[in-house]
């Protein structure tokens, strides 16, 4: 038999996405309970170790912030930690992007979630859904103590790789609309007793063309990023990358193994060539894969590519998406494709909304977008507004039984967030 919780509102996923949809759904006075596999929040942040979050600021030398609310409200939290939240742009690509600690974001999550009514349920996963027709009835989730079901008005998937959409038979889509490859997966290694300076993506990419002379193997993909401070002597890398396959147990344990094997070939590339770091050490990987792309969800209106670089502006707005796409493809291509400085596209309410099951909402990087709009939207800082958003929508939904945009941009704005 099983264990049975009830709610108003159930939500798959505790990365950024996931933490703004329960916080965010909690305050509009819906009963809400977040479900995570992993044993932190924070999501490829904290479990992968991508620990820099992008899509806070507009691009360009002055950046301006279009990231407010439950965003807004960590950074402060950041701050209060001892991180350094202000924007510098990137002197490769001029983008922003802000640093931090994934151990300190552990206690930092933990302590809004106990400080607020969100129910948080750490290692436990979904196994399966329950629906009648076009309507969610419940999650059968798993522990190590058995099943359990959850029960709520209206759920919100933001597992990153649509796992609820799946789950409830619903289409997905997969990569690109041409060749369907999605964007590579990467492991991040972290690194210590390096200079304390910026490291650009010029000295990275030639390092790894004179490890390549010098027969390094698994040396795949040359242009990388150091996630650092400048007066850090420690970073993280994203180097190591694959093309991912699928989401199977066997397509993920192959990526693992390929990505490992790359971790050290790329650590000795950077010890042995940049200039400062002979005495680097290699601190630890992962723990696990980072998933920039997989399933995206087709939802009441699909945000696509062309209007990001275009920074269009609508008036069913949810929030602002101002990270230039940037495509990792697979070929080990590394692709930016500019929006103008200091400017944003508006991300749409039904983007967020499923087709075909009329109580279930999607946040983070599987709402329904197209494969460019994605390599916008992915990025951590987006996902706390898309999650804030659909956090709104299904705890009015709960709440009253409907939802309109006109209710949840009044009651984004009433949180603090920026459409």
């Amino acid at each position: 038999m099983y264990r049975t919780l009830i709610y108003d509102v159930a939500v798959v996923g505790g990365g950024a996405a996931g933490i703004a949809a329960a916080l965010s759904s909690s305050d509009t006075g819906a009963k809400t309970i977040l479900v995570e596999r992993e044993s932190a929040l924070g999501g490829q942040g904290v479990n992968s170790q991508v620990a820099a979050y992008c899509g806070f600021y507009t691009r360009g030398k002055k950046p301006e912030k279009v990231v407010g609310g439950i965003g807004d409200l960590i950074l402060n939290k950041m701050s209060k930690a001892g991180m350094d939240i202000t924007p510098h742009p990137s002197s490769s690509t001029g983008n922003v992007s802000i640093k931090f600690d994934p151990e300190i974001m552990k206690t930092i999550f933990d302590d809004m979630f106990v400080q607020s009514n969100v129910q948080l349920l750490l290692h436990t996963s979904v196994v399966e859904v329950k629906k009648e027709k076009s309507h969610l009835k419940s999650l059968i989730c798993s522990d190590d103590e058995g099943l359990l079901e959850i029960r709520a008005k209206t759920f919100i998937d933001a597992s990153g790789n649509g796992n609820i959409i799946k789950l409830a038979g619903l289409k997905t889509n997969w990569g690109d609309e041409n060749t369907h490859l999605v964007q590579q997966a990467s492991l991040v290694f972290r690194i210590d007793n390096i200079p304390a300076r910026e490291i650009s993506m010029t000295e990275i990419e030639n390092a790894i063309k004179k490890g390549k002379k010098d027969h390094i193997p698994y040396l795949n993909k040359e242009k990388g990023v150091f996630i650092k401070n400048d007066k850090d002597t420690n970073g993280f890398l994203t180097l190591p990358s694959v093309d991912l396959e699928s989401l199977s147990g066997q397509a993920l344990t192959k990526a693992e193994i390929s990505l490992r094997k790359q971790v050290y070939s790329y650590f000795l590339v950077i010890k042995k060539y940049i200039d400062g770091c002979a005495k680097a050490t290699l601190i630890n990987s992962g723990p696990k894969l980072g998933i920039r792309e997989s399933r995206r969800m087709v939802g009441e209106v699909t945000l696509i590519g062309k209007d990001i670089l275009n920074t269009v502006k609508r008036t069913d707005s949810i929030g602002r998406a101002a990270w230039s796409p940037e495509i990792h493809h697979a070929d080990n291509r590394l692709e930016y494709k500019h929006m103008p400085d200091n400017d944003y596209a508006s991300i749409p309410f039904g983007s967020l909304r499923a087709a075909n099951i009329d109580n279930l909402w999607g946040a983070g990087r599987l709402i329904s977008v197209d494969h460019i709009a994605q390599a916008s939207i992915r990025v951590m800082g987006t996902c706390y507004i898309t999650g804030q958003a659909a956090g709104v929508a299904a705890g009015i939904q709960s709440i009253f039984g409907s939802v309109d945009v006109g209710k949840v941009q009044q009651e984004l704005l009433s949180q603090k967030a920026l459409l």
